[in-house]
């Protein structure tokens, strides 16, 4: 499923990763992202977690949302990154787009 969703005044196309597979694969089958593509993973209750961007390819941009939809953190991502990314209050929505 794909959802669309406007960030920053721009209409993203985001992949729904909703099961625990799809979460921990996240972007990693990518190679690149398009142009206004990205990932946004959805969680039933609120949740807190570190995201591992050792294996993505690309630049990336971060969001984490709480259940409003109100945007509580975000960061940028370099080439395989090895430091982790980590949200300090609990979310219920992350985006991941192309940097």
């Amino acid at each position: 499923m794909v959802v669309k969703c406007k960030i920053n005044g721009v209409t993203y196309k985001l992949k729904v990763l909703m099961n625990k597979k799809a979460k921990l694969e996240g972007l990693k089958s990518y190679s690149i992202l398009q142009e206004n593509e990205g990932v946004i993973f959805i969680y039933k209750t609120d949740t807190a977690s570190s995201f591992d961007f050792s294996e993505i390819r690309f630049n990336c941009r971060i969001y984490f949302l709480d259940s409003q939809f109100d945007l509580i953190h975000k960061e940028s991502t370099k080439p395989y990154q090895t430091k982790l990314i980590t949200c300090h209050k609990p979310f219920r929505y992350v985006i991941e787009i192309g940097a």
